[in-house]
């Protein structure tokens, strides 16, 4: 299994936000990324937006700002304080 620290994005008018959280997979780190971008805002498949590259929720856009592997040490301490999705 790998370990990963991951942001995702909102825009939502002329705000943009993000958030840092962790996860772990043993599949594709892209597919999961993305997932949690989906289930962020609760937005399904039909609410992708390719030339936007995230999902709409409303008037919010939702999407990977990015995600990098991290050691399995430092995804244990980072789990302290950030949310595991």
């Amino acid at each position: 299994m790998k370990h990963y620290l991951g942001r995702i994005a909102e825009r939502n008018g002329d705000f943009e936000y993000s958030a840092s959280y962790l996860f772990a997979t043993k599949g594709s780190p892209d597919k999961h990324a993305r997932k949690v971008a989906k289930d962020w805002r609760s937005s399904t498949s039909g609410d992708w937006d390719e030339g936007a590259g995230g999902y709409w929720s409303d008037h919010t856009l939702v999407y990977v700002e990015d995600y990098r592997e991290i050691s399995k040490a430092d995804f244990d301490v980072l789990a302290k304080y950030l949310a595991v999705l």
